[in-house]
């Protein structure tokens, strides 16, 4: 079920596994990432996000648990949304960002992710 999937994922911003992040994600993925402008929908893209992403200091990402909810939406696909926390240091100073999720996830064939949409919470 996704909750794993979303588990892992958490694990790998964690880990900083630029590879096993890539691969959770179907080539035909699309991701609206929460420091980019524009929809992402190649695996070069998605790739180079991550890239500059998991190049930061100290980058990581917590989820909200009080905040997720998991809907199986057919026989092995499912959603998983929420809230989560992006936080690095930037000029040696601990930067944090609140941001709302929505996954979509295929549990068949490779990777997982078909669908991410990550966006800041407007403060």
């Amino acid at each position: 079920m996704n909750v794993s999937l979303l588990e892992k994922w958490v694990s790998c911003i964690m880990k900083a596994d630029l590879e096993d992040l890539l691969d959770m994600y179907k080539p035909e993925a699309l991701l609206f990432a929460t420091f980019d402008q524009t929809p992402l929908d190649t695996p070069s893209l998605i790739r180079e996000y991550f890239t500059n992403f998991l190049s930061r200091e100290e980058v990581g990402v917590e989820l909200a648990p009080q905040t997720i909810t998991h809907i199986q939406l057919g026989e092995g696909t499912s959603s998983s949304t929420g809230l989560y926390t992006f936080f690095f240091k930037e000029n040696d100073q601990l930067i944090r960002h609140k941001a709302r999720f929505t996954f979509i996830f295929n549990e068949e064939n490779s990777g997982s992710i078909l669908h991410h949409h990550s966006s800041v919470i407007p403060s």
